[in-house]
């Protein structure tokens, strides 16, 4: 179990890296937009579009690794008032939960993106991307969070630690 727990937290870790390499191209294409606009006076037509797809796999992709690290919100008004040993069954049952409803929407996301295959859907833009390509990313980043919930939910059943790296909490600024 420790290599499968390891193995899932390293693809958390990698589709969080490429979440960043999203956030990245967000802010390159938008300061790039703004050159465009501002002294050539065109546009690549496309911004609000691929940054939204961006956005898209910063959040989706990006879910697992925070997860992990305990960085999910989460409201603890009944959670922190439960034993320890209710409080892992509870994360345990809602990390699973989570994990089903995650495998789900991905299972969803399969069927539009056969679909938009075999019918060769493509946006309406000028870029007229493919939708199965962003709606393959979104599928593919649910799927990564549905095996990493499920990972957590399985580890706070076993009382296995976690494989993430523990972290000094940042100091409030008051």
């Amino acid at each position: 179990m420790t290599r499968f727990y390891s193995g899932v937290f390293a693809l958390s870790r990698l589709a969080a890296v490429i979440a960043a390499c999203g956030l990245v191209y967000m802010v390159g294409h938008i300061a790039y937009e703004i050159i465009l606009r501002s002294f050539f006076a065109t546009s690549t037509f496309v911004l609000d579009e691929f940054v939204g797809y961006a956005i898209s796999i910063c959040v989706i992709w990006s879910l697992g690794y925070v997860l992990e690290h305990g960085d999910l919100i989460r409201v603890g008004l009944v959670l922190d008032r439960l034993p320890q040993r209710a409080q892992h069954l509870m994360t345990a049952a809602a990390a699973l939960v989570a994990c089903a409803l995650s495998a789900g929407l991905a299972w969803m996301f399969w069927i539009r993106v056969a679909r938009a295959w075999s019918r060769g859907t493509v946006s309406s833009s000028v870029a007229a991307v493919p939708t199965w390509i962003p709606e393959s990313a979104v599928m593919v980043g649910l799927g990564v969070f549905a095996l990493a919930a499920l990972a957590h939910g399985l580890r706070h059943i076993t009382g296995h630690p976690s494989p993430a790296p523990r972290t000094p909490l940042a100091t409030p600024v008051e």
